[in-house]
């Protein structure tokens, strides 16, 4: 939506979303590699106790934002994907569902088969159409390295870092950790690679999407609207590039949407069924029995994940509900921003041997909360 309105302006967001959440995502790991417990449980053990309350609010509220958005985005998809043989409604629903129950039966190993197919399709299918469509290479390098914000442009912005890299579901790292077995400062190295990899694909996969929706909607000339949106997408790409383009696009957009509600339904659970053993006072060993898929705890968050966006299904204003949740999930970014300048500078052990953070990464997360701060008082009109 931000490339429909502006072209490719924020091209320079999409790629400092990604580094911004690189950091992130790492001082998150680095926490857990430290002290062996979660970012929630730092939070619980060294700050104040309205700190677990905002948190408990917000996750609420966004889980029910961001689950809407995933299923009608994935009923976006899937109805392009069988030319609208599927309805979009019902399409939704049905990924909720069919979300579920791979969490449930796949368990965290079939969870990770399944989203390397779908990512290695969306990533491929969606880079290509975007070098098959690239033809403004000098827009291109100044929406990259010249970084301004539009008249108007401010809550794209926040969509954008919002939606590109995840917010919230960035806490999934340290559960995902508990599970592949990796603690203590030998797995650093791996782990920064690793969390690097990741966000260097997210920059390039988040550019390809700015440059397909700028050649099928801003340099069109074409009005963005909500039920067509995708299918309008592929079907220029299908002008453009030939049937391949209109396949190509729907598939990898589709791949996209449901790797991510994949994502969302198995990591979401970690967070309610921590939090809850968290409030009840269990030890670490009896929370820890509590994030696995066969927990009661766990197993009613994923219920609630897959049933609360339901109704959202039958609404039909999809990008708005999609836009709604990438606006608010930019919002966790600077309260992680500024629980990790705390934790990761007084409360790693010195006996843990892994580093506390750096001048450089203290230096990222106080401009993510500056640039919060000046996007929030331009989109307000304080700095007209």
């Amino acid at each position: 939506m931000a490339a429909s309105a502006h072209g490719l302006q924020l091209v320079w967001v999409v790629a400092l979303a990604a580094f911004l959440k690189s950091f992130l995502n790492e001082g998150i790991a680095r926490w857990q590699l430290a002290t062996g417990t979660t970012a929630i449980e730092g939070w619980t053990l060294h700050l104040p106790w309205w700190v677990r309350v905002y948190f408990a609010f917000y996750l609420v509220i966004w889980t029910i934002s961001v689950s809407a958005a995933l299923t009608s985005a994935s009923g976006l998809g899937i109805a392009t994907l069988s030319n609208g043989a599927v309805p979009r409604s019902w399409g939704a629903v049905a990924h909720s569902v069919v979300g579920c129950a791979v969490v449930l039966a796949g368990g965290f190993k079939g969870f990770e088969k399944v989203m390397k197919v779908l990512i290695a399709t969306m990533f491929f299918s969606i880079v290509a159409c975007a070098a098959l469509t690239f033809s403004d290479p000098a827009a291109f390098a100044r929406g990259l390295l010249a970084p301004s914000i539009p008249a108007g442009g401010g809550s794209s912005v926040l969509s954008v870092l919002g939606g590109i890299g995840g917010s919230i579901a960035m806490l999934a790292y340290n559960y995902w950790l508990r599970e592949e077995r990796m603690a203590g400062a030998g797995w650093l190295r791996f782990v920064r690679a690793d969390v690097a990899i990741a966000y260097a694909f997210t920059a390039i996969f988040g550019m390809a999407i700015m440059i397909v929706a700028n050649q099928a909607f801003h340099a069109a000339g074409v009005q963005i609207t909500n039920a067509q949106a995708v299918t309008k997408m592929a079907e220029t790409l299908g002008a453009i590039i030939g049937p391949v383009g209109f396949y190509a696009y729907s598939v990898g957009f589709w791949a996209a949407v449901f790797a991510s509600l994949l994502g969302i339904w198995q990591s979401l659970p970690y967070l309610f069924a921590d939090y809850y053993g968290l409030m009840r006072r269990y030890s670490r060993a009896e929370r820890e029995r509590l994030t696995s898929v066969s927990s009661t705890p766990y197993r009613v968050a994923l219920l609630f994940v897959t049933l609360v966006p339901l109704p959202f299904a039958f609404i039909d204003q999809p990008l708005i509900i999609i836009r709604t949740f990438t606006i608010v999930g930019s919002l966790f970014v600077p309260f992680l921003a500024a629980t990790l300048l705390y934790l990761n500078n007084l409360k790693i052990p010195p006996t843990s041997g892994v580093p506390k953070n750096s001048v450089l990464t203290n230096v990222v997360l106080v401009f993510a909360l500056v640039l919060f701060a000046i996007v929030g008082a331009s989109e307000a009109g304080l700095l007209r």
